[in-house]
């Protein structure tokens, strides 16, 4: 058994443990003899938390459970003031926060079906950071924790999967704009689940391998890449649904100015006609703003 004791901060840092054969003959030089050996290294890590308590989780990881606690508690929260928010306003109540337009009763608030995927995934986000933090307080204190490592990376899974599918939903204007999707849309979506398999497939080895390990590196890469693709993904039904507004208020201010140069012995009836039309266009020159907003929160994310 060997034990080698850290003690200064001078000492932290990336160490190698290198196993070599030096056979030596009688006169004590190396004689090259091809041997194949084996063996086996059982490792046991031990720091100190700053109250002397044992810990089996790295320096830079001994601020995780309660960092990831208090996290799960803000999740929660946000969970039931986001479900308290719907169902107020479900059943007519005044809700906890919402925009204001001048006591315009017009613009009353509404719950749609994509608002209670986002309590769904609320509460995933919540239960996922929970079992993060579980995770990492029975590392700490076993040094292993195989089972709810197994429910975090499920929990993260079924998050991360979600979490993609309401932001395509959203971006493609989806029970906020119109209740079905179209054949495109639907097939970013089934990519975009699978790419979101292999990404979680990648977190998985990775959480099981050493780095510097050439298999480090390539999941390592594979897991960017992944990372990459779904986030141009979910940027594309934004983009296009922009880019429907941007043609409807097009064909609105035509139609507009068509209207304007007909004669004046037609304007009394032209007025009635454009009223509807002009208000039309102001709500979609209204949806256009959110959703380039959205687009350039999704962006930043």
């Amino acid at each position: 058994t060997i034990t080698h004791s850290f003690t200064t901060p001078a000492d932290e840092g990336l160490y190698f443990l290198l196993f070599q054969l030096c056979p030596r003959g009688n006169d004590g030089n190396v004689i090259e003899l091809k041997i194949r050996s084996s063996f086996e290294l059982d490792l046991h890590f031990k720091n100190y938390d700053l109250y002397g308590n044992p810990s089996y989780l790295t320096a830079g990881e001994m601020k995780l459970p309660l960092m990831y606690t208090y996290f799960s508690i803000s999740y929660a929260l946000c969970f039931i003031l986001w479900a308290f928010n719907i169902r107020n306003i479900r059943l007519g109540r005044e809700p906890i926060w919402s925009q204001r337009d001048g006591g315009n009763t017009s613009s009353k608030p509404s719950v749609h079906a994509i608002h209670h995927l986002m309590t769904v995934l609320l509460g995933l986000k919540a239960l996922t950071v929970f079992f993060e933090a579980a995770r990492y307080h029975f590392i700490k204190t076993n040094g292993h924790a195989e089972f709810l490592s197994a429910v975090y990376f499920t929990m993260s899974f079924i998050k991360g999967t979600f979490m993609f599918t309401v932001i395509l939903l959203i971006g493609s204007g989806w029970s906020l704009v119109k209740p079905f999707l179209n054949a495109k849309e639907k097939r970013i979506i089934w990519a975009v689940l699978v790419l979101q398999i292999i990404d979680n497939i990648a977190v998985v080895v990775l959480s099981q391998e050493t780095e510097g390990e050439r298999l480090y590196e390539d999941w390592s890469a594979l897991l960017h890449f992944v990372d990459i693709l779904c986030c141009c993904a979910v940027l594309i039904p934004i983009v296009w649904q922009i880019n429907s507004f941007e043609t409807t208020i097009e064909a609105e201010t035509e139609r507009t100015e068509q209207s304007n140069q007909q004669s004046t012995s037609n304007a009394i009836s032209d007025v009635e006609s454009e009223a509807p039309a002009t208000a039309e266009a102001a709500k979609t020159l209204q949806k256009l703003k959110q959703f380039r907003s959205f687009y350039l929160l999704v962006l930043v994310y």
